[in-house]
């Protein structure tokens, strides 16, 4: 993994600082949340990212030494064209940053994603370039994905979070094979969305009717 990463990190140069202002713009887009089109930006801020993993990490770099290389970046790709294609709805999920704790659990596991996920690679005395890379590894944009699944009004939707989830149950295979060791944070956190996810379904299901609040924008 270390010699992947380096390689990886030498031929996206200098893509690991680029990749912080679409981030920035999605957290934008967070704070403002109060239009339509802010949502479509958000999911099709969300499907690039995916769809450039795809593109860097699993076609450019593992599918010259593993064929999964081919079969994940296809997954990623479809990621990303999944998100593009639920921009495009009528009535897309309405994202937003407030003082609540929602916010607070979305802000979480979106700090961690882009501070702690490559962090780790740090704090195991890993140096550059040999590191785990914000936004542009598996792990990190699934992290990121689920905080800003976390951040939909009035609660996050199980389709948001059916790609990183997926990328969740995987984690495993990633640690085993690569030694990647950050992914062990996707775990507890997956749960905690889903956790979350599964308590406001049901608290809107079990809502009376008048109360109910409609599930689109």
């Amino acid at each position: 993994m270390l010699q992947l990463a380096a390689r990886y990190n030498a031929y996206i140069e200098p893509l690991q600082i680029l990749i912080y202002l679409p981030t920035l713009l999605i957290f934008a887009l967070l704070l403002r949340g109060a239009k339509q089109d802010t949502s479509r930006g958000v999911l099709l801020l969300l499907g690039a990212e995916w769809a450039m993993v795809g593109v860097l990490f699993w076609f450019n770099m593992v599918a010259k030494v593993h064929w999964i290389g081919f079969a994940a970046g296809a997954v990623f790709l479809a990621a990303g064209l999944y998100y593009a294609v639920g921009a495009s709805r009528s009535f897309p999920p309405h994202f937003r940053w407030r003082r609540d704790n929602t916010t607070l659990l979305s802000l979480s596991v979106t700090a961690f994603g882009i501070l702690g996920y490559p962090g780790v690679s740090w704090i195991l005395g890993r140096s550059y370039p040999a590191v785990t890379t914000y936004g542009l590894m598996p792990g990190s944009v699934a992290l990121l994905t689920l905080g800003v699944a976390l951040s939909a009004r009035p609660g996050p939707r199980l389709w948001l979070l059916g790609p990183p989830l997926l990328v969740t149950l995987l984690s495993p295979f990633s640690i085993l094979w690569w030694d990647i060791w950050e992914d062990y944070a996707l775990l507890p956190l997956g749960l905690v969305a889903f956790v979350a996810w599964a308590k406001w379904h049901k608290k809107n299901v079990d809502a009376p009717t008048k109360d109910t609040i409609r599930f689109d924008f």
